[in-house]
């Protein structure tokens, strides 16, 4: 099996520890007959699961090179990963990655993204095999593992912000298109103009708008209601009788004489 070629700046101890992560990563997956390590061309491992919910779900990460300033003012390079993890509610869907198989946007948690590849690879894989109990710390799990067979269909994303549908991604592909040669600042300012038009006329166009519009209309009347009451009541003496008040204080005062 090919090896992947570490970056020539690793020192001898990260080597070292991205060796016994992947080695980690291998001992968890033989120790489960639900996880199956599969070796990339990269010589980087890919990990496919069956989660306890009996849906299905492959995870890798991809190495990326990036440039960063360093305490002393030099740029160095170093290595970034990008996780890829599809899901899928069969395993024939996700061995096709057919039109029922998904992303899933999870990302290893803070403390955890400075541990060696293999361990991060093995704290989501153990994360999706339990595939239940993870739905109920991250919301886009559940979705995922709720979700009929059918309704994925129209699915490109699950991620923290909310479900990305198909037809959403080619309307983002399209607005972030950039033609060569770069557009000048006012070519942008005109192109992000039409992209507002466009998005106010497709809400303009939607079937539900004049009841949303009446459904505001009712709302805002109540609240400018609520609104004209609270404002009344401020200003309006809490003993509705000024001059009692005054009697009263003028008993207490003759009292104390």
């Amino acid at each position: 099996m090919k090896v992947w070629k570490m970056p020539p700046s690793w020192s001898v101890h990260q080597r070292t520890a991205h060796e016994r992560g992947l080695e980690f990563l291998k001992s968890i997956c033989d120790s489960s007959p639900h996880m199956e390590v599969i070796p990339l061309p990269n010589g980087l491992p890919s990990v496919r699961i069956k989660g306890r919910s009996r849906r299905w779900y492959s995870l890798k990460a991809v190495p990326e090179k990036t440039i960063f300033e360093n305490l002393t003012g030099e740029m160095e390079s170093a290595v970034v990963w990008a996780f890829d993890i599809r899901a899928a509610p069969r395993k024939t869907d996700l061995l096709a990655l057919n039109e029922y198989s998904v992303r899933l946007c999870i990302y290893p948690e803070r403390g955890s993204k400075e541990l060696p590849i293999g361990d991060q690879i093995a704290t989501i894989a153990l994360g999706l095999r339990d595939d239940r109990r993870t739905a109920v710390r991250i919301g886009l799990v559940a979705q995922f593992v709720i979700a009929p067979r059918d309704a994925l269909l129209d699915v490109y994303k699950f991620t923290e912000e909310g479900v990305i549908y198909n037809e959403e991604m080619g309307y983002y592909e399209e607005l972030e298109y950039e033609p060569n040669p770069p557009r000048t600042p006012y070519q942008r300012l005109l192109d992000m103009t039409h992209d507002a038009d466009r998005i106010t006329q497709m809400f303009a166009q939607d079937d539900q708008a004049p009841a949303n519009e009446h459904e505001h209309m009712i709302f805002q009347e109540w609240f400018d209601g609520k609104e004209e009451v609270a404002y009344n009541k401020q200003n309006t003496p809490w003993h509705h009788d000024e001059n009692q008040i005054w009697d009263i204080e003028e008993a207490f005062l003759r009292g104390l004489d």
